[in-house]
């Protein structure tokens, strides 16, 4: 009797893992038309999906699957977060179902964004890693492109492993992936095939979307630290996640862990930008820096920039590049604009524990499909798309 229990359990638990599906009803709350709309299911809240099973989840829509990324965000090996992106007009609702598939039956789909972190040996070769620390500030040479760098079809974007820690832009003529062909540096070849390029002189300023201190009157590096940290966090189809992470910071009197998590979807040039930290700080900031003495556009939530500048020191080799920046903090984050030296800045108030979201984005004057001819074009897309920031609902 006791093993006929004990079978009829286990044949219970087979039945529910192996049956696992459901449905989400998904719409778009926004006033506008999205693309690439991404949905964030968290596994944990859907409890028809054993653990066990999770990495066999695909998402249908209308009998079709479509591209779809499992992420892990603990380290614990199970994935927590499904993913997956919708084009979906102003208020449409549509219904997505969720289901385990064999591996014969997984389809494959081409990667809309990348990401990498590589340590230059000593021999010349290049060592891709997922995570690299120090105590120090000796890494900036150690690696190449000088940091993480991550990208989608439309922009890339690096941040320095430095006390600077700051964000540069790589853009692009044709919407491709192309870093890991580059190496954020394209051949003379590859830039007379099309290629993109690093289009910004950040020097010490705060590029775009950069997260610094404040010392009452201008953006501060990150100089006195126990550990600093970048990672990639994720990289499949339809996003990646990398983060910067430094321990025992000393600000603002006392000693604070801080983590920046920039997250990119394909499909978007804008990148998702999740601050925490250890203890309430009362002021950090963020922003965009002016370009070339250009044009800049100053709000309570919105800063952005619009210029013409060498990206190079070399001004004989480079030309001058037109390029516009823009940082959107919502107002719930209580940003402050003000202006210091070429930086437009929003200071920001973090507390405990507790995450601040910002976005931040970047455009070319040669795009092939670019529509910015003057500062206050560029502006005018900037204020529409602070609004359109919208995240899908689940219904």
């Amino acid at each position: 009797m006791k093993h006929n229990i004990l079978t009829f359990i286990l044949l219970t638990i087979s039945l529910t893992i192996s049956a696992a599906s459901f449905k989400v009803k998904v719409r778009n709350p926004g006033q506008f038309a999205q693309t690439h709309l991404p949905v964030v299911l968290k596994l944990d809240n859907y409890n028809k999906i054993h653990p066990t099973q999770r990495e066999k989840l695909a998402v249908y829509v209308n009998g079709r699957q479509i591209s779809s990324q499992l992420d892990d965000l603990n380290g614990d090996r199970i994935p927590d977060e499904l993913v997956f992106q919708l084009d979906l007009k102003a208020g449409e609702s549509r219904k997505v179902s969720i289901k385990t598939v064999s591996d014969k039956r997984r389809k494959s789909f081409k990667p809309g964004v990348y990401a990498d972190l590589i340590v230059k040996e000593k021999d010349g070769s290049h060592r891709f890693v997922t995570e690299v620390s120090s105590t120090k500030n000796d890494m900036y040479n150690a690696l190449h492109h000088h940091g993480v760098a991550f990208e989608s079809e439309l922009m890339a974007y690096r941040i320095y492993f430095d006390n600077k820690s700051t964000i540069d832009i790589y853009g692009k003529r044709t919407p491709q992936l192309e870093i890991a062909q580059t190496g954020w540096y394209p051949t003379d070849e590859q830039l007379k095939a099309g290629f993109g390029d690093d289009i910004l002189l950040v020097s010490g300023w705060v590029g775009v979307g950069t997260v610094k201190g404040w010392n009452g009157k201008k953006a501060i590096h990150i100089e006195k630290f126990d550990k600093r940290t970048q990672r990639i966090v994720a990289l499949g189809n339809v996003r990646t996640i990398v983060e910067c992470e430094v321990k025992g910071w000393e600000y603002e009197g006392k000693k604070t862990d801080l983590r920046v998590r920039y997250t990119l979807y394909a499909g978007q040039r804008h990148a998702i930008c999740e601050v925490t930290a250890s203890n309430d700080i009362a002021k950090l900031a963020t922003g965009v820096q002016q370009i070339g003495g250009g044009a800049l556009f100053k709000s309570s939530t919105l800063t952005g920039s619009w210029g013409n500048h060498y990206p190079q020191p070399d001004t004989l080799k480079y030309k001058k590049e037109t390029a516009g920046l823009g940082v959107f903090m919502p107002i719930e984050y209580k940003p402050e604009n003000v202006v210091a030296g070429v930086d437009n800045l929003l200071l920001f108030p973090v507390k405990k524990g507790e995450a601040v979201r910002f976005y931040l984005t970047a455009s070319w004057a040669r795009e092939e499909n670019n529509t910015f001819m003057k500062a206050s074009d560029y502006f005018d897309f900037l204020k529409v798309w602070s609004i359109s920031l919208n995240e899908a609902v689940l219904e």
